[in-house]
């Protein structure tokens, strides 16, 4: 006998099986002669009590199958408790499914760990995607760090907190003469103790010899292979103690999941899948507790109060204030960094930008003082060689260091220069006077990136001083270094600037985006690992493209791109404990972007005005409305008054939100170097621009 259901479109059908070895689940596609999943639903209901727990299937007894119009209802024991699956079709053509898991026993059942498996036959080129966390399992992540991994043993795998997941979904492709892919999505719904502490189901996958298994359980996890283990901070697991269930007669927990199945537009794309559908399924809706004046007022303040001049011309932005919120001295020395997490010369734009638009000289003066300071003093004796960091007390340059060696970082090179090409640009479109000596610093870096790639096409992620290679990894972390060639191609208009960056950017695609092999990796510089920084880059570097030449491929990169970063912002938004920050304050997740699959924590950086603009320039409303809603979620954890949020300065804002048990679950931190300021103040003023 066969029960089937339809989507409302026809395209999908879902078809249970009864046979002699018991229920067959089939999910089909219109059209495709064979079934995307075909499982025995005795090997997809998982029970087990007792720590730790198993992933044992005792198969269904007493089984009944009921259906009516689009629904299908299966029922009987699993063990001591009733089982109920009901499968039916929603609007968006996803197959819902609710699961319910009752005791009907006449005792207590204790430590029970319940869920549902998905279990794929290895074929050929499998991806696994679960957000913000694995991404093609994490090739480019450093062996010698902790990350999520699938582990290739019986029994190893990744199943963690679904308030972890940006998207709660494991997302598994394959080749099988097209691209296949299945996606379990989980609803998420939670329990909270009398005590206040709220627990989410788990999600993730296990990965053997011969098949992919995407899990999602009533609450226990699984850390690289390890049972009760969890990632709590950078390189460092914990043992967690949750997660089991404990039936009390009569007692009944329900759960809602959804399937997609289909065809992704070419390999390694099925992850845009998840982003086409988690917004259909739910449907986020942001906090938006500033306005944009009041956000670039407060951040204003928390600039200014960076802001420092002194002897030997040395002006910039310190990276620190000057004293911590106890009156101690700061843990680092004052000093100014360029780029990555100092971001002194965006800062400088900002300025100059407010200057401009409310006729204050001494902004656009502070500005001239900062870039005139960096250009002339940051140099090394190697052309286009130049120093990151300026120490204020002891008034010396210093570098980023790599195996104890001093280099230049090309991620925040190439943002530094990025950033003055926009400064002379600024300064341009205005009609104020720009220094030859900017000039000449755009084209001497200009001049030494056309010389600094490696021999696989792409740049380091650092230079020794000497201006050779530090690595010959291949990241996607010098893509800001394209972005200076692009921006330096604005101010000079010469051509071979623009046509080696077009040249590169292509050999980034292959080595990135045309099949995922090597998701984009190892753009934040502490974390080693496949990372939304990464991704961002390639975003930025496409759609600066794209504006140039209207050139259709790079609006398509562009696109993979943003799609592949929406997969680190949150669409909905997990409870938290009672008396922690996010719980008094109504804090909100969705619309903010988690970090790398090493560091599992929101923060602000994030190109909102871009993913914004480009929506508005290709008709493409999502990532229009992207950029809006991550630029407004983020006014949260904006102190806006002394005291707030631990720090004294209005407009501070701490640098990592913690929203799941990486750090400290429901609260902020007060690390807040200036790139916090710098990316949120960046993005507004142009936001508050497009107002007019």
């Amino acid at each position: 006998m066969l029960y089937t259901i339809v989507s409302h479109n026809q395209k999908r059908r879902a078809e249970i099986a009864v046979m002699q070895e018991g229920l067959q689940l089939m999910l089909r596609l219109e059209g495709e002669p064979s079934p995307f999943f075909t499982g025995r639903l005795n090997d997809m209901l998982s029970y087990s009590t007792g720590r730790p727990w198993r992933m044992d299937t005792p198969g269904l007894r007493e089984v009944q199958v009921s259906d009516e119009i689009g629904l299908v209802r299966i029922s009987g024991f699993l063990e001591a408790l009733y089982v109920t699956l009901s499968l039916t079709f929603d609007e968006q053509d996803l197959l819902r499914m609710q699961v319910s898991w009752e005791n009907r026993s006449d005792y207590f059942v204790r430590e029970a760990a319940v869920g549902i498996l998905f279990a794929l036959p290895k074929r050929s080129q499998e991806k696994v995607t679960i957000p913000h966390m694995i991404y093609n399992n994490n090739p480019s992540s450093d062996p010698n760090r902790i990350v999520p991994r699938l582990g290739m043993e019986p029994g190893r795998g990744f199943i963690c907190e679904e308030h972890r997941l940006p998207i709660p979904c494991v997302n598994v492709e394959w080749e099988e003469e097209e691209t296949r892919f299945l996606s379990l999505f989980s609803i998420p719904d939670f329990v909270e103790t009398e005590d206040g502490v709220v627990h989410y189901g788990s999600l993730g996958a296990i990965q053997e010899e011969s098949r992919i298994t995407a899990v999602a359980l009533s609450g226990v996890l699984m850390f690289n292979g390890e049972k009760d283990t969890y990632f709590i901070a950078k390189n460092t697991t914990q043992s967690y103690s949750d997660g089991y269930m404990d039936f009390e007669q009569g007692r009944t927990s329900i759960k809602m999941y959804a399937l997609d199945w289909g065809v992704a537009d070419r390999p390694g794309h099925a992850f845009r899948e998840i982003v086409r559908k988690s917004e259909k399924l739910f449907a986020p809706v942001g906090k938006n507790p500033l306005s944009l004046d009041e956000m670039i007022r407060l951040k204003t303040n928390a600039m200014d109060d960076r802001y420092r001049s002194g002897e030997r011309d040395a002006a910039g932005y310190i990276k620190f204030t000057d004293s911590n919120q106890n009156g101690t001295a700061p843990k680092h020395p004052l000093h100014y960094m360029y780029g990555w997490t100092g971001q002194c010369l965006k800062l400088a734009w900002c300025d100059a930008k407010l200057g401009i638009e409310n006729g204050q000289e001494e902004r656009v003066l502070n500005c001239r003082r900062v870039v005139d300071f960096y250009v002339s003093q940051s140099r090394t004796d190697v052309p286009g060689v130049r120093h990151s960091l300026y120490r204020l007390n002891e008034g010396v340059w210093d570098d980023f260091y790599w195996n104890k060696q001093p280099v230049v970082s090309s991620r925040a090179y190439g943002e530094t220069i990025a950033d003055l090409a926009e400064i002379t640009l600024l300064f341009r479109e205005n009609g104020l006077e720009v220094p030859l000596s900017w000039i000449e610093a755009l084209r001497e870096s200009a001049d030494f990136l056309l010389g600094g790639a490696l021999l696989t096409g792409i740049y380091p992620s650092a230079w020794r001083m000497d201006g050779t290679p530090a690595d010959d990894l291949i990241t996607a972390a010098g893509i800001p270094c394209l972005i200076a060639l692009v921006k330096t191609y604005w101010i000079t208009q010469e051509s071979n600037y623009l046509e080696f960056a077009e040249r590169m950017m292509q050999r980034y695609y292959e080595l990135h985006v045309e099949t995922f092999e090597r998701p984009f990796a190892r753009s934040t510089l502490d974390a080693k690992c496949e990372d939304k920084e990464a991704g961002m880059y390639f975003f930025l570097a496409a759609y600066e493209l794209f504006l140039l030449t209207r050139d259709k491929r790079y609006q398509e990169w562009a696109e993979i791109a943003a799609d592949w970063l929406l997969t680190f912002v949150y669409v909905w938004n997990p409870a938290y404990n009672q008396g922690s920050a996010f719980r008094n304050t109504d804090f909100s997740a969705v619309g903010w972007p988690g970090v790398s699959v090493q560091n599992h924590h929101l923060d602000v950086f994030f190109p909102t005005y871009e993913f914004w603009k480009f929506g508005r320039l290709t008709g493409k409303e999502q990532y229009e409305r992207w950029g809006r809603v991550s630029l407004e979620a983020m006014g949260q954890g904006i102190c806006t008054k002394p005291g707030e949020w631990g720090f004294t300065v209005a407009g501070e804002q701490g640098e990592g939100f913690f929203q799941t048990y990486w750090n400290h679950r429901g609260h902020s931190n007060k690390w807040n170097p200036s790139w916090v300021i710098a990316l949120v103040l960046h993005n507004a003023l142009r936001f508050r621009d497009t107002q007019g």
